[in-house]
């Protein structure tokens, strides 16, 4: 795992084992669990139509949310959110 993924158009299935988690269109992203847990990418993710991405490469990633404490806290939320944790 090593960019972090935001959606600029397009929408992406979020699977897992085959099991559709969720779907995510313009706006949304992913990518953070593996970034910021430094794990294995916890699901897959398929482009379900012509999809624009933009990334950001780990250090960067990193960088931006650790920088500011509103930022980790609120990526965290995400990361438990998604890991039903």
């Amino acid at each position: 795992s090593d960019r972090f993924y935001v959606i600029r158009s397009g929408s992406v299935d979020v699977t897992q084992a085959g099991r559709l988690l969720r779907t995510e269109t313009a706006g949304d992203f992913f990518g953070e669990i593996a970034l910021l847990r430094d794990v294995p990418r916890t699901a897959s993710v398929t482009a379900t139509t012509d999809t624009e991405l933009l990334a950001l490469d780990r250090a960067d990633f990193l960088r931006a949310v650790s920088g500011v404490h509103e930022s980790r806290v609120a990526a965290e939320e995400v990361v438990s959110r998604r890991l039903g944790v």
